[in-house]
């Protein structure tokens, strides 16, 4: 086995902390650690010359691990441990601290308990050195080829954009038709322009202009050649990982031949079967056999198999010319191969009906938006006129009620974001076709918060909209004129109003698309306390999802309007793209290892793990071990923590590294404190301290700090470690559990906390000696006022003594 020979490269900042720090003493009292064959002293270690004295070193021989004391260790630790890695040596062999904003600037005023406090971080460093191993890059294959799931604007863009871009893409709708929502509402707000239209195809599409935008049925898509769009299709099972998904739909069968229907509409007047037509609320019938007008995608008139009588009946097939009608259609499964996912499901509107006092579903002249937006699209089923349903005469008086199943905690306490804008929208276009017409708007809050939104709603009243600020009670029919009554209070006016309408609009909630639930589990997604898919991060990463290789846009993550749809339909297309560019993907292995002898069938990791790295695999019958899986595993650690057994490790942070840590941090004392060893993980925890350094802000040098990957991988029995080893208190500083990096790291590591508190009492310490915090980066302040409170608090205490061998 190769001798550990460790070189330590001392930084002193421009000689900036020779100032505060004894250099000469540091550099003696690492001399004389074994293992140590090099030490050099310089202004910087990250560039230039500096970094070439580390490269010589490398090249030469002299050392195969390397310490570095730098005072920019982020920056820093990149451009080294690249240059180290060019140079021959694995980057894992590296270990960077930070003299700097850790010791020298918040310790200034005491000199020497800095520079003994140095000594500890330096050979904590070295022995952490000494126990590193090579971890190796890894390469897995990646399809050069995506499903997007939902043909609604956002699935068909991100679809086009992916296209444009070279991969083969498949497009999986469950409806009949293209389109989604967006086919129905007829216009978006605030252009007020079709609302079915997308950004053209860059591909060449021969006779396709590329304009700012254009209909769906003439953009061009359908055409693209390494496009492929299934409708009336289902995803009912999803195997494999990132880079190469396994996925098997379900295609129902749509008894008309795509390619042989010339939509000649010959068969529609001879099916005897007529229905209600939910695409256009109901306020007209369909047959059997139909096509939605106006058509998205694709041309072609599909059979509703609940209502057709099929070979009772079949003067369709006698109808058709291109005998493209084929009753003995079964549904088959389609299996596709693909790299990436993205989730396009869209929303849906809340069911109003649930609100009995508003009486959506018992007066037919209460309608939803959704249905209003039927009745005046040209297309629709009344040609543009605003009718009552109840007798089909024009509608005078429209009184429309905002939040309806939204911002109601009976229902759903979410703001759905998108309803005032249509709602202003749909006044706006019933006062500009009917100018007489008397519409009044009720509402908690008008919410107009895009460009030109609030310019929108200033029209709306000008145009002599009425507002009304106000919850309805409940919405009453008049038996004598059957007029329907709105029972508001005016908070503005401080009086209770009756509202007359001849038609009652309904803002109703956004709810996930039906089948969300389903869907996540297939796909192993996290739902929301909404319902909606959960992105991997709401503020920076609102396209992605904690699963590598799976992408979500447009409405599957919340209700969003038509250009917000579009710009996550594009980051989609773009990070999915990115992700498969390369044809495979390269990896750390920097992730979870099982020690088999140890693995005891208990079940904890799979359950615990937040990426669904971690399955089980039989050994016999009876018995199982866990296994890991290099692609997903991003390496937190929470999976050591909660392993009772102690049979996980994670490569890069091993319990004996973080062992010889604690014991070196508190091996150099210096101080008249009592020392605290503050246990911080390598994201918000840890930045905490470097901000807390950078503000220079002051707190004493009795606080040492130790770096884990995640405070999830903490084990009980390693707070008894960390008092056995001389801290007398114990600060362990994470993530806030609402926004842990890892998920649930955070969360994990209050509970082992609180269990550790309770054990030591009964081994007679002061539970008060472990204490967590969650801070962020900017939080530097909360850091070091911390460590003052946890100082004083130990100075109180007294020394630590123990009743009982911990």
């Amino acid at each position: 086995m190769e001798e550990v020979e460790v070189g330590v490269f001392l930084s002193d900042c421009g000689k900036q902390l020779s100032k505060i720090l004894d250099f000469n003493a540091l550099t003696n009292y690492v001399e004389k650690i074994s293992n140590v064959t090099l030490v050099k002293r310089d202004s910087e270690f990250w560039r230039g010359e500096g970094l070439q004295t580390i490269v010589d070193a490398v090249t030469s021989g002299k050392i195969n691990r390397i310490v570095v004391a730098e005072s920019l260790p982020k920056l820093s630790e990149v451009n080294i441990v690249q240059a180290v890695e060019n140079a021959g040596l694995n980057p894992y062999l590296v270990e960077v601290i930070d003299l700097k904003d850790h010791c020298a600037w918040p310790h200034r005023e005491t000199p020497r308990e800095a520079t003994e406090k140095a000594k500890a971080m330096l050979v904590a460093a070295i022995e952490r050195a000494k126990l590193l191993e090579p971890i190796e890059k890894l390469e897995f294959p990646a399809l050069k080829s995506a499903l997007v799931i939902g043909g609604g604007i956002a699935g068909m863009q991100a679809a086009v954009d992916l296209a444009d871009l070279g991969f083969k893409v498949n497009l999986v709708e469950k409806a009949p038709f293209l389109g989604g929502l967006a086919a129905r509402a007829g216009r978006f707000f605030p252009t007020d322009d079709c609302a079915i239209c997308i950004q053209s195809p860059a591909s060449d599409v021969k006779t396709i202009t590329h304009t700012s935008r254009k209909c769906v049925y003439r953009s061009g898509f359908s055409e693209i050649p390494n496009l492929n769009i299934l409708t009336n299709s289902k995803v009912t099972d999803v195997e494999g990982g990132p880079g190469n998904y396994k996925v098997t739909i379900e295609k129902r069968p749509r008894y008309v031949n795509e390619l042989k229907c010339v939509r000649c509409d010959l068969c529609t007047p001879v099916c005897p079967v007529e229905v209600p037509d939910e695409y256009n609320a109901k306020l007209k019938t369909r047959k059997a056999i139909y096509m939605n007008i106006p058509n998205v995608h694709p041309p072609v008139y599909v059979i509703d198999d609940s209502v057709c009588k099929f070979r009772g009946c079949a003067k369709c097939v006698e109808a058709c010319p291109t005998d493209a009608i084929e009753l003995d259609q079964k549904s088959e499964q389609v299996t596709l191969n693909v790299g990436s996912i993205i989730v396009a499901t869209g929303f849906q509107e809340f069911d109003s009906s649930i609100i009995k006092e508003y009486h959506y579903g018992d007066y037919s002249d209460i309608i939803t938006h959704l249905e209003l937006a039927r009745m005046i699209d040209g297309f629709g089923p009344t040609g543009s006129v605003i009718i009552r349903p109840s007798n089909r005469k024009p509608a005078k008086k429209i009184v429309m009620i905002q939040c309806v199943g939204s911002r109601d905690r009976r229902w759903n306490a979410y703001c759905s974001g998108i309803c005032c804008m249509i709602s202003l929208k749909h006044a706006m276009l019933v006062k500009t076709a009917y100018p007489n017409a008397d519409v009044t708007i009720c509402y908690i809050d008008i919410r107009t918060t895009g460009r030109e939104h609030e310019r929108y709603y200033e029209r709306a009243r000008e145009m002599g909209i009425k507002f009304v600020k106000g919850r309805p009670t409940e919405i009453l029919r008049d038996p004598k004129t059957n007029k329907l009554i709105v029972d508001v209070e005016d908070a503005l006016l401080k009086r209770f109003l009756e509202l007359e309408a001849d038609l009652v609009v309904l803002a109703s909630a956004m709810m996930p698309a039906e089948g969300t639930g389903e869907l996540a589990e297939i796909l192993g997604l996290e739902l929301d306390e909404d319902g909606f898919f959960k992105e991997y991060n709401a503020k920076l990463r609102p396209t992605e999802t904690k699963l590598r290789g799976i992408y979500l846009c447009g409405g599957a993550t919340f209700p969003k309007d038509a250009p917000t749809t579009s710009l996550h339909a594009h980051s989609a297309a773009m990070k999915a793209a990115k992700f498969l560019t390369t044809g495979k993907i390269v990896k750390d292995q920097r992730t979870a290892i099982i020690n088999e002898e140890y693995c005891g069938d208990c079940e904890f990791c799979p359950v615990t793990c937040p990426y669904g790295a971690i399955s089980l695999v039989p050994t016999t019958e009876e018995h199982f071990v866990a296994q890991v899986s290099d692609l997903l595993c991003e390496g937190c650690g929470v999976c050591v923590g909660t392993c009772p057994l102690n049979a996980i490790e994670l490569r890069h942070s091993r319990p004996n590294q973080m062992l010889v840590q604690m014991k070196a941090l508190m091996s150099v004392n210096g101080t008249s404190k009592p020392l605290v060893l503050a246990i911080c993980c390598s994201e918000c925890g840890h930045t905490a301290v470097d901000s807390s350094g950078m503000a220079m802000m002051q707190y004493p040098a009795n606080v040492r700090v130790m770096k884990v990957p995640c405070t999830g991988i903490l084990q009980v029995h390693q707070f008894l470690e960390a008092f056995k080893a001389g801290a007398q208190g114990v600060m362990v500083v994470a993530c806030k559990s609402d926004g842990c990096h890892y998920e649930v790291g955070s969360q994990k590591a209050e509970t082992k906390v609180e269990l550790a508190r309770t054990l030591l009492k009964e081994y007679g310490i002061e539970p008060e000696r472990l204490v967590m915090f969650g801070m962020v980066f900017i939080e530097g302040d909360k850091f070091a006022e911390a460590a003052h409170v946890m100082t004083e608090r130990l100075a109180k205490l007294g020394p630590l003594q123990m009743k009982g061998e911990a």
